[in-house]
């Protein structure tokens, strides 16, 4: 007996040990495989690093506009976007001109907000300017010399003065922190008289100014209107010079004039501060003065590796290679252009002009305007992976909720005068607002302003998986466009059934019986109530309700064209009337950006969509000839129907070509959904239809790539395409997920890996799928099956 008990100990023993070691080498081998994996992660990184700076080395050029003669204040005087050399950081704005001699920065600040301003787009706030810096060189001109840069890459403004005595300006801004820095350097060998003046704008006199001198720093302010307003607000400029004795005098009580020396022996920085904004009317000029104080030759530097920093990891979030220089161009400029008029940490959110709001009489208020064009500018921002982008957006729209919610109950009258002494729950905007939260214009008969911008609240979670913003951010907001749609919409008996019917503006002042694109707004905003109310286990008692309305809406009108030229093809209608107003193809909005119709579409109705386009864009010249096509998304409709690539990318070269010398494309009226073009290209490339990536689906017989693309499901693509073929496809999962993947190789197979290991791959007929982990990098490849 106790020989047994001894064996069988013995044998507890072993096992433990056993067991104990077999523990040992699974934990070895578990950290050997986890090793592995970061091992390869760094490398991969590594030539993503190495990839990435070949690439913006080869665009620098690109993403440099020069002026080789100086040019004027009125040559890039607008009341819209800046046709001038520009900056911004999301709160200040920056446009220069320049004589032979000198250069002057125009400054704004995106929460320099006055009330009390009236026009023909209506009564309320106006975005106005601040006040500037001229820098000049006292030195006699000469007809050489000069040239002017805007760096977009490196973000920089650079001049050379055509002045006996030469002087070199180099210009740029913090991101994070609303300062100017110009370093100036002379190869003079006599001393360089350069003379700087701070001023305040004083286009209108009722906007007071008002003008200091603090201990070496010039100080300048501006507020606005006094009377009759619900704020006031003032801003202020002020200005230091680090590296050279000043004097400083009062110029008048706008102005502050600096006079320092310049050397060949070192650089001499002018350090311009702005500070204020808001409705407090306090232009803090201690900060700022305090601020200018501290600055010294580290500082500066700091701020500028930063910045440097900053912009690095902006360009290098994501890219295109179209293989044509002014896609290239417009595309990365485009980028430039969002990033420099929207940042998160912005106190307000920039119109659709961004933060240039360099005039008294800005176009429509400098405001954010609600009915496509202001969120069209972010429309880019979620596949060229900068998400982040948008975040001033959102906190706009929800500090305008309260209102909306109040307007939905007490004003549809107003919209039109059949609704007066009707009442709705939910949400209904005005077409205007200033970013500080203050709504203004009319309604033009419209009540998709606030439903236009669910497509932004879903977008930031789907392509991020934030599942924190789609439950605190994203699902109230478009609860409440559903809730404005349940009371809206009417419910009246068709054929031997019902549907749920709405009457409102399509276009701005028209009124419309069931117009698809507000149709496509309805379907959109309960098809993701249903999709997140589930998600979110909410709302269990209202998906029969929001089902119902779903399965009973109207069908979009269908017509033969009634404008020449046309093919003679079916067409969707503007309204049931079968309204057909060439060439704005907003009947087109369930295509985008409701993205209820798409390329897995019934192939008739996708059929209808592509008539529709080549009616509207291309017999009728919308493309070209309308006056914001761009914005309008008609690019991207296009793109998402499988409409002829080389068409689409004929008319987008011939629009970019109309861009101004800061690369911009202006006309007079609208400003940043002229980025479009981004997500254009980028759903030429890579679209998520049924939370599945398809690859190129609508490029043209030419080589291209592009690198980290974001999708829905929070992936990370890159793919190259050869005209035929696709190769070099790598995905990154943000979230975890599993990823559904159309085959790009049609006939063959998919080989997964990850970490130089293959991963189980499963498909139903093109369809493939695999596990993701959150951080996992996986290399896509053909495997042939025969």
């Amino acid at each position: 007996m106790l020989i047994k008990k001894k064996h069988s100990v013995l044998m507890l023993g072993t096992i433990a040990l056993l067991y104990n070691w077999g523990l040992l080498v699974h934990a070895q081998q578990t950290n050997a495989n986890k090793l592995s994996g970061q091992v390869n992660q760094k490398i991969i990184a590594a030539k993503q690093a190495k990839a990435d700076a070949e690439f913006f080395t080869k665009k620098k050029q690109l993403l440099t506009a020069t002026w080789n003669a100086p040019f004027s204040y009125n040559s890039i005087k607008t009341n819209n976007a800046p046709i001038g050399p520009y900056m911004g950081n999301g709160d200040v704005g920056v446009v220069s001109h320049t004589a032979e001699n000198s250069q002057t920065f125009h400054l704004s600040k995106v929460d320099f907000v006055t009330d009390g301003w009236s026009d023909w787009a209506g009564n309320g706030p106006a975005a106005l300017p601040v006040g500037g810096v001229q820098i000049t060189v006292n030195s006699p001109a000469i007809a050489t010399g000069f040239n002017y840069q805007m760096d977009q890459q490196g973000n920089e403004l650079r001049m050379a003065t055509a002045t006996v005595q030469p002087v070199n300006m180099k210009s740029w801004m913090a991101v994070n922190e609303n300062i100017i820095v110009t370093e100036l350097t002379t190869t003079s060998k006599i001393p360089v008289s350069i003379s700087v003046e701070t001023f305040a704008d004083t286009a209108t006199a009722t906007y007071a100014t008002h003008a200091a001198i603090n201990n070496q720093v010039g100080q300048v302010t501006r507020q606005t209107k006094t009377t009759d307003v619900r704020w006031i607000s003032k801003a202020g400029v002020s200005t230091r010079i680090v590296g050279a004795t000043t004097v400083l005098s009062l110029g008048s009580k706008s102005k502050v004039n600096t006079f320092f020396v310049l050397t060949n022996t070192k650089p001499v920085f002018v350090i311009t501060y702005l500070s204020g904004g808001g409705k407090n009317n306090d232009a803090k000029l201690a900060g700022a003065y305090a601020r200018l104080k501290s600055i010294n030759n580290t500082g500066i530097n700091t701020l500028k590796a930063a910045k440097t920093a900053w912009w690095k990891d902006m360009w290098s979030r994501s890219y295109v290679e179209t293989n044509d220089d002014l896609l290239n161009r417009h595309y990365l400029s485009s980028i430039y252009f969002l990033a420099s008029a929207y940042n998160e940490h912005s106190p307000a959110c920039g119109g659709m002009y961004g933060v240039w709001n360099m005039d008294d009489k800005m176009m429509y208020h400098g405001d954010i305007h609600l009915n496509y064009n202001s969120q069209a500018g972010f429309y880019s921002v979620f596949s060229a992976n900068r998400p982040e982008i948008a975040k001033p957006f959102y906190n706009f729209i929800e500090s305008i909720v309260p209102d909306g919610k109040r307007r939905a109950q007490t004003d549809l009258g107003s919209v039109h005068q059949s609704l007066a002494g009707k009442s709705a729950r939910g949400v209904l905007f005005l077409v205007g607002g200033l970013g500080i939260g203050v709504p203004y214009n009319y309604y033009w008969q419209q009540t998709m302003n606030a439903p236009f911008n669910v497509p932004l609240f879903s977008w930031y979670y789907e392509y991020t998986g934030d599942l924190d913003f789609l439950k605190k951010r994203a699902y109230p907001f478009i609860r409440e466009c559903g809730d404005f749609y349940e009371d809206y919409l009417t419910k009246e008996a068709y054929g031997d059934s019902y549907r749920y019917s709405i009457t409102t503006g399509a276009h701005e002042s028209s009124w419309d019986l069931n117009p698809p694109s507000d149709l496509g707004f309805v379907a959109q905003t309960f098809s993701l109530l249903l999709k997140y109310s589930k998600q979110l286990n909410v709302d269990a008692n209202r998906r029969a309700l929001w089902t119902d309305i779903l399965t009973h809406l109207p069908k979009y009108k269908v017509i033969q064209p009634t404008k020449t030229p046309n093919k003679g093809l079916p067409v969707f209608a503007k309204n049931e009337a079968g309204w057909d107003l060439p060439n704005h193809m907003i009947q087109m909005h369930p295509v985008y950006p409701c993205e209820v119709l798409n390329l897995l579409s019934n192939p008739d109705t996708l059929q209808i969509a592509k008539n529709t386009v080549e009616y509207y864009e291309v017999s009728q010249n919308g493309f070209l000839g309308s006056m914001n096509a761009l914005g309008l998304s008609g690019f991207i409709m296009a793109a998402r129907v499988g409409f002829n690539p080389d068409i689409i990318v004929e008319n987008l070269k011939a629009q970019v070509g109309r861009a101004k010398a800061n690369f911009l494309i202006n006309d007079g009226h609208h400003g940043a959904e002229k980025t479009t073009l981004i997500e254009t290209i980028n759903s030429m490339m890579l679209q998520n239809l049924d939370s599945t990536l398809y690859l190129f689906p609508n490029w043209i017989k030419q080589e291209a790539s592009f690198t980290r693309l974001r999708t829905k499901g929070a992936f990370l693509v890159s793919a190259s395409y050869d005209g035929t073929q696709v190769s070099k496809l790598e995905i990154s999962s943000e979230r975890g997920t599993r990823c559904y993947i159309d085959n790009p190789w049609k006939g063959d197979d998919i080989r997964v890996t990850e970490n130089g290991k293959p991963i189980a791959v499963s498909h139903v007929g093109n369809r493939y799928s695999f596990a993701t982990k959150p951080g996992g990098i996986y290399m896509l490849q053909q495997l042939k099956l025969n």
